[in-house]
Order: structure tokens, then C-alpha cells, then sequence
């Protein structure tokens, strides 16, 4: 854990609101980068209310990008938490509590094999509409849209994998996107080839997504997926 989540630990231990806490769990670039913008985190509480405003207010005085999502200790045991929930629990279930123990790691280790698969599926097809508001709406520079095309290719690329029954989550992990698009193309996820390290211009990368719209649609028919 960095020193700047060390010293944000101790600021949440002197609040009030901290009995009201039950997981506070960092997870992300956060975790290994000390000049990361973006804050990661899940909190889980008792209750919902206007007492955690100066937890909030902590957290923002200090980061200027968070992704914070807030749940009730009852929304995570009844399952209505979040929608992909199978699938992000698979890396929450790693992230680092600040206060509390893990309650999502414990969550995790009761999923089965369909409900997972079917949720990493439904997160597939949620990075794919990202990609695309993020091409055709968004006004960064192409350099940077180009980064998020490659992030997201490789990203949706591993998930095909692990749904084909190709890799695991642990395996997938230590291949770079050469392997990974030769191991789609072998078993015909890909129509061809794509030649990602050649692939220069923001125009050119985002028309390989057409590769992995049609490799989800295999994937749903392949999988009963409903």
C-alpha cells in the first residue's frame, strides 16, 4: 500500500462515520502507482445517508478522478449490488481494504462457473459501447483515444478467451495481445489476423472492433448466454 493510502487510512479511522462502516476497499492503479489520478474504491455500509459526506469529502480534497460505487451491506448479501457483479467481483475480491475486511472476497468464492461467464459476457458488451461513445463522442486528443482503443481491445480480447475456455484469469494475464489475438484466430473467434503492433491511426484501430463485435456474437450462440 502506498503512503498517501496509509495516511487516508488513518483520516477514516478518526471519523465518526466509521461505525457506520463495513468494507472500505480500494482497488485499481491506486493500489501500485503513487501519481495515480484515478481512486478506485467500493464502499459498503450499514446505511446510506448524509453522515458520509465528510468521508467524501476527505476522499475528493485529495483525488481528483474517483469511481466510487456505494452499497448497503443488505444490497451485497441479496445479490442487487451491481449488474456484471460475478465478474467484478473477480478483481474486487483482490483489492485492498482501508477499513473493515473484504466482504466481496467471500462473494466471490460463491459464484458459479455460468453465472460468471454470463456476467464477463455482459461486461464485454459494455466496454464495446464505451469504445464507441469514446471514438464517436469524445473530444480527447487521438493519442489519447488511441490508448483507450488499445486498452479496451486487449481488455475485451482476454475476456473472449476465457469465455471460449481457452485461458483462465490467471493465465490470460501473462499473454500480450500478439498471443492473444493468434489464440482467437485459431479457434475462428477472429475472421482474420489482426496485426495490432502495425495498427497506427485511431481510424485503423477502432475498425478492429469489428472483430470483436462479431466474436461476441459467436460467443452468445456458443454459450446459450440469456
Amino acid at each position: 500500500m502506498t503512503e498517501d493510502l496509509l495516511s487516508l487510512q488513518k483520516e477514516i479511522l478518526a471519523l465518526p462515520v466509521k461505525d457506520n462502516l463495513k468494507c472500505f476497499l480500494v482497488y485499481g492503479s491506486i493500489l501500485t502507482d503513487s501519481k495515480a489520478n484515478d481512486f478506485d474504491a467500493i464502499v459498503i455500509v450499514e446505511k446510506v445517508d448524509s453522515a458520509l459526506n465528510g468521508l467524501f469529502k476527505i476522499i475528493s480534497n485529495r483525488y481528483n478522478k474517483l469511481d466510487i460505487n456505494i452499497y448497503t451491506y443488505a444490497e451485497i448479501l441479496e445479490n442487487i449490488s451491481f449488474l456484471t457483479r460475478e465478474f467484478k467481483l473477480e478483481y474486487l475480491s483482490k483489492g485492498v481494504c482501508l477499513y473493515g475486511e473484504n466482504i466481496l472476497k467471500n462473494e466471490y468464492w460463491k459464484i458459479n462457473d455460468y453465472k460468471y461467464k454470463q456476467s464477463m459476457f455482459i461486461r464485454s458488451i459494455e466496454r464495446l459501447q464505451m469504445v464507441r461513445q469514446k471514438y464517436f463522442l469524445s473530444s480527447t486528443d487521438p493519442e489519447e483515444k488511441l490508448n483507450y482503443l488499445k486498452k479496451y481491445f486487449f481488455r475485451i480480447s482476454k475476456s473472449l478467451l476465457i469465455l471460449n475456455g481457452v485461458e483462465k484469469d490467471s493465465t490470460v494475464q501473462i499473454l500480450n495481445q500478439d498471443k492473444v489475438n493468434q489464440k482467437l484466430f485459431d479457434i475462428g473467434m477472429f475472421d482474420f489476423l489482426p496485426n495490432t503492433e502495425e495498427t497506427k491511426t485511431v481510424d485503423e484501430y477502432f475498425d478492429l472492433f469489428n472483430l470483436i463485435g462479431k466474436a461476441l456474437i459467436k460467443c452468445k450462440k456458443d454459450l446459450d448466454l440469456h
